[in-house]
C-alpha cells in the first residue's frame, strides 16, 4: 500500500543540545524512585486544597468561596521556590497566573502551555462511594487519589516540576515559555472569567498570533485502538449552545384540564426534537477523518472492510454508518441534542403555567450556532402553527398563518412557545497538521513515548479555555500526555475515584521537560 502525505509520521526527536541534562534529568532523575515520590507528594499536595468552582458563583471579591485559592498560590510558591525565583509570576484577575520563562531570542515566538487550578465538586450524596476521601491526596505508592488529580493539577504540577528540573541544570531558553493559569475552568460555560482576563492579557502584549503554539489539557493519554498505540491531540473543538424552551399557557384547576397541559406540548416538542436529530456529516477538514485515515494505514489489528471503507472514500456513507454505531464517535460528526433539565408544574392540583426544558448541544465542525437557530425554527414552526402557539425563536417573534407564512406582530392571543440560546459558541478553527509545529509536537510525542506510536489529530467533543485563545495563534493542541494504559480503570476525571497514575505523572514531566528542549533548538 503506497502511503500519502495523509499517513505522514513525522521522525522522532530527541532534543540536540545540553546533553548533560539528557543524562542528568532525563536518564537518571526521572527513573528514580526519590524523585517520583517527591512528584507524587507535590501532586497529592495540591488536591489536598478543594479549589472548588461551583455554578453560578460571584466574581472574586464577591463569593467567598474563591478564598481557597490563596491557599493553593501559597502552596506552589512554597513548592516550586526556584521556579518563583527565576520566572516573572503575574496575578491576573486575583486567581489567574502569569508564568513568563523570558527567552534571549526575541526573534522567537514564544509557546504557551495551558492548565487551570480549580476542579469540580466531589458531590456530597456519593463522598461515600470513594476508596479514599476525595481530598485527601492519598498516595499509595501507585496512584495518587481524589479530585482534581487528573484533570487538571496533574497537569499544572508536571510542568512546573519540568521547568524546575530545567532550571536546576541552568537552562537558559531561547524561547520564551509562558504557562497560562485559570482557576475557573470547571466553573460552566458562563463563567471562565480566568482564561478570558489572561487571553485579553497576552493578546494585548504580544498582539494576534503572538504564540508560535498553544497546548492544553485534552483529551487523555496515549491509548491503544485497533492494536496499535495512538497519541491523539485535538486540533480543533466542537462548538457549544445550550436551547431553553417555554411553553405557557394559561393555568386553572386540574379538574376540568385541556386536552394537552404545558407539559403535554413541551412532552410533544421534546419527541419532536429527539425524533429529528441533526444530520452526520463527514468533512475534509474535520480532523476525526485524518485520524480514520491514519488507523486505516498504519494500525495492526483494523478489520480489513473498515479499512477499505476509511481509504475508499472521505464521505462514504458506509463511514457514517460505522460512526453512527457507536455514541462516541457519533459524536464526531454530528452536532449533538442532550436533553437533560425540565421544569415544570406546581401543585397536582394545579394545571401549570409553564413548562421548560434545557436542552444542551456540541455544535459539530461543519455546522454553527446559527444552523442550531434555525433547525429549532424549522422544526417548531410547523407545530406551533398546528397548535396556535405564537413563536419567539431566540429573540424574534413570529405567528403563523394557515398557509405556512409568519407575519412579525404583537397580536397574542394563544399560548407562548419562547426558545432561547444562550453560551453561543461557534466551533473552534482547525490547527493544520500539514505545518511544522504538528511535526514538532508530533515528534517530541514519539521521542517520549515511542516510535511506534502514531501520532494524528482529532476532534475534542467539549471545550477548554483555549476558546478564549483562538485569536493568540493558528496552531492549538490539547492532549494530557501520558499512557491510559497505566490505569486499568480507565479515566475517572469528574467522577468518584478520580486518581492518577503516578507512571503517567512522570510521563508527563518527561514530555513537558522534553517539549520546551525541542521547541528551544526549531526553527521556522
Amino acid at each position: 500500500m503506497v502511503l500519502n502525505r495523509h499517513s505522514f509520521q513525522p521522525p522522532v526527536m530527541h532534543p540536540r543540545r545540553r546533553q548533560d541534562i539528557t543524562n542528568s534529568n532525563v536518564f537518571t532523575l526521572f527513573n528514580s524512585k526519590h524523585f517520583q515520590d517527591e512528584v507524587a507528594h507535590r501532586l497529592a499536595g495540591a488536591v489536598r486544597i478543594p479549589t472548588i468552582a461551583y455554578d453560578g458563583m460571584d466574581l472574586v471579591g464577591h463569593d467567598p468561596r474563591w478564598n481557597i485559592f490563596f491557599q493553593f498560590s501559597d502552596f506552589l510558591k512554597r513548592t516550586f521556590p526556584r521556579v518563583y525565583q527565576a520566572l516573572v509570576v503575574e496575578n491576573v484577575s486575583t486567581h489567574a497566573r502569569l508564568y513568563t520563562w523570558q527567552g534571549w531570542d526575541e526573534t522567537l515566538k514564544p509557546m504557551l502551555f495551558m492548565a487551570h487550578s480549580d476542579v469540580v465538586p466531589a458531590g456530597h450524596s456519593t463522598s461515600d462511594q470513594w476508596s479514599h476521601p476525595p481530598f485527601s491526596g492519598y498516595y499509595d505508592g501507585e496512584f495518587i487519589w481524589g479530585r482534581g488529580s487528573e484533570d487538571d493539577k496533574s497537569n499544572l504540577i508536571a510542568m512546573l516540576t519540568a521547568i524546575d528540573c530545567l532550571l536546576a541544570c541552568d537552562f537558559q531558553p531561547q524561547r520564551t515559555l509562558i504557562l497560562s493559569v485559570g482557576f475557573d475552568e470547571e466553573g460552566g460555560a458562563d463563567q471562565s472569567y480566568g482564561a478570558r482576563c489572561l487571553a485579553n492579557t497576552l493578546l494585548e502584549r504580544y498582539g494576534k498570533h503572538g504564540m508560535e503554539l498553544i497546548f492544553d489539557e485534552g483529551i487523555a493519554g496515549i491509548e491503544k485502538r485497533f492494536g496499535t498505540d495512538f497519541a491523539l491531540p485535538a486540533t480543533a473543538e466542537k462548538g457549544y449552545v445550550d436551547v431553553t424552551i417555554n411553553v405557557s399557557m394559561p393555568g386553572g384547576h386540574s379538574s376540568t384540564p385541556p386536552d394537552h397541559t404545558a407539559i403535554g406540548f413541551l412532552a410533544q416538542i421534546i419527541k419532536l426534537i429527539e425524533d429529528h436529530p441533526f444530520p452526520s456529516k463527514l468533512i475534509r477538514h474535520n480532523p476525526t477523518l485524518n485520524y480514520l485515515r491514519q488507523a486505516a494505514l498504519l494500525s495492526k489489528h483494523m478489520p480489513d472492510d473498515l479499512r477499505d471503507v476509511i481509504l475508499g472514500s472521505q464521505s462514504s456513507s458506509k463511514l457514517l454508518e460505522y460512526l453512527n454505531t457507536d455514541r462516541e464517535r457519533r459524536a464526531m460528526v454530528k452536532t449533538s441534542i442532550a436533553v437533560d433539565v425540565v421544569r415544570g408544574g406546581d401543585k397536582v392540583n394545579s394545571l401549570p403555567e409553564s413548562a421548560t426544558v434545557l436542552i444542551n448541544h456540541r455544535i459539530a465542525i461543519h455546522d454553527s450556532v446559527d444552523v442550531v437557530k434555525d433547525h429549532y425554527v424549522s422544526l417548531l414552526s410547523p407545530w406551533a402553527e398546528r397548535w396556535n402557539f405564537n413563536l419567539n425563536a431566540f429573540g424574534r417573534k413570529m405567528q403563523h398563518h394557515k398557509d405556512g407564512t409568519t407575519r412579525t406582530d404583537d397580536n397574542n392571543d394563544c399560548g407562548d412557545l419562547t426558545l432561547v440560546a444562550a453560551y453561543e459558541l461557534d466551533p473552534s478553527p482547525v490547527s493544520d497538521t500539514d505545518d511544522a509545529c504538528f511535526r514538532w509536537l508530533a515528534g517530541t510525542i514519539k521521542g517520549v513515548f515511542g516510535e511506534n506510536v502514531v501520532v494524528a489529530p482529532e476532534l475534542l467533543s467539549g471545550n477548554t479555555d483555549t476558546r478564549y485563545y483562538w485569536d493568540l495563534s493558528p496552531h492549538i493542541y490539547r492532549m494530557s500526555p501520558w499512557r491510559a494504559s497505566h490505569d486499568p480503570r480507565g479515566t475517572r476525571m469528574h467522577t468518584v475515584d478520580e486518581r492518577m497514575p503516578v507512571a503517567g505523572l512522570l510521563e508527563m514531566v518527561k514530555f513537558y521537560h522534553e517539549f520546551i528542549r525541542v521547541m528551544d533548538e526549531v526553527r521556522k
